[in-house]
């Protein structure tokens, strides 16, 4: 619009500051991301020491059955009682095979999953207790752990070749009550070896699984307390930016708003409604209206 000839009308540009969405939460989602990440390898390391306890578990009960049966075979002589022990014994077997696989220079991945699955653990638990034993065997407790691991596994050897010995004998024939007593007191000694050791291997575990735990807490922990605080000063990093901006933009305006007020035409600035905003004044006096009063 003209007022009296000399007022210029003159839309206001809409601008307002767009910030790029992406730039502003890129770091939000990266804290997200990094925290579901580390809760994923925490699960994942958890689920693999859970898989080592129920594995040692498995072994344990396989070597005690292994050693009650074959007690039995050697005084019955029944063929179903080896059967027994060698069904009972080929688990903990597994064990000494995962070891075997895994301590190779090149360690064969088929040969430890099959050792695995033949201990007793579900083959969803192989990737795990592999992953757990390549990455975590120089650690104090899991060095101690595979140093009774084969220590047991030493004697269930011992007692593989004493069974291997008796049923030879008992096919043979003619057994006396002396190869029993002598068998028993065989069976007896690799028992008392063997039993010091499962349990320090499960003391061991134990004591892993408690260190992982609290491992994993704490940096957990630690790494929640770091992304908060990257978070808070992302924030107030955008917070003094819009200050900055803001402040900025009030200068600008005021610096307008006197060089509007200087021009000795007539001014009134209209928005995109075509609502009068502004009237500078000249162009109060040459409508006779104030800023005030045609505002809207």
């Amino acid at each position: 619009m003209q007022a009296c000839g000399d007022v210029k009308p003159m839309k206001q540009p809409w601008t307002f500051s767009k910030p790029r969405l992406l730039g502003i939460v890129w770091p939000f989602i990266a804290v997200a991301l990094f925290q579901a990440l580390l809760g994923c390898v925490s699960l994942y390391t958890m689920s693999a020491v859970r898989s080592y306890v129920a594995g040692e578990s498995l072994w344990s009960k396989g070597q005690k059955d292994a050693i009650h049966y074959l007690s039995l075979y050697a005084n019955t002589h029944d063929e179903r009682d080896y059967l027994k022990y060698q069904a009972a014994f080929s688990i903990p077997q597994g064990g000494y095979a995962l070891r075997k696989a895994l301590d190779q220079p090149i360690p064969s991945m088929s040969d430890a999953r099959a050792a695995i699955i033949q201990g007793g653990n579900h083959p969803d638990d192989t990737n795990g207790i592999i992953w757990m034993y390549l990455n975590f065997h120089n650690f104090s407790f899991m060095k101690q752990a595979i140093h009774f691991w084969g220590v047991g596994d030493g004697y269930l050897m011992q007692l593989n070749d004493l069974a291997r010995r008796i049923h030879e004998r008992v096919g043979q024939g003619g057994v006396t009550a002396a190869d029993v007593d002598q068998w028993r007191e065989q069976i007896n000694v690799i028992n008392e070896g063997v039993t010091p050791a499962a349990r320090a291997f499960s003391d061991a575990l134990g004591e892993g699984s408690r260190f992982i735990l609290n491992l994993l807490i704490a940096v957990n922990l630690v790494t929640a307390v770091v992304l908060i605080l990257l978070a808070l000063l992302r924030v107030r990093r955008l917070i003094v930016q819009r200050r900055v901006f803001a402040d900025a933009l009030q200068l600008e305006k005021e610096r307008a708003q006197i060089t509007l007020e200087s021009i000795g035409d007539g001014v009134i600035t209209i928005d995109v409604a075509g609502a009068i905003v502004y009237m500078n004044p000249a162009a109060e006096g040459l409508t006779h209206w104030k800023s005030t009063q045609a505002s809207g």
